[in-house]
């Protein structure tokens, strides 16, 4: 049998928690600016954010959703994109 070594259940609840302590005091407006400036200051957050700049340059006439999902797919983090 073996033991584990790393609990994901326990490290989200974890996390949860700190994050509840953290906003129960904030507006709504100012729990979404709090995940937004936390969003954008993570590795992912900056290659998302590269990548909708790099869009916006490359502007060909999409519309807004096409562009979206167009992103969307781009993203190796997102379990729904995938080549086939």
């Amino acid at each position: 049998m073996t033991t584990k070594t790393f609990d994901a259940v326990k490290l989200m609840r974890e996390l949860r928690d700190k994050l509840s302590h953290e906003m129960q005091q904030m507006t709504p407006e100012q729990r979404i600016r709090y995940v937004r400036e936390k969003a954008v200051s993570t590795d992912l957050g900056k290659k998302l954010a590269q990548d909708a700049g790099d869009a916006a340059q490359q502007d060909d006439g999409l519309s807004e959703r096409s562009r979206a999902q167009t992103l969307c797919s781009r993203s190796p983090a997102d379990p729904r994109a995938s080549s086939g």
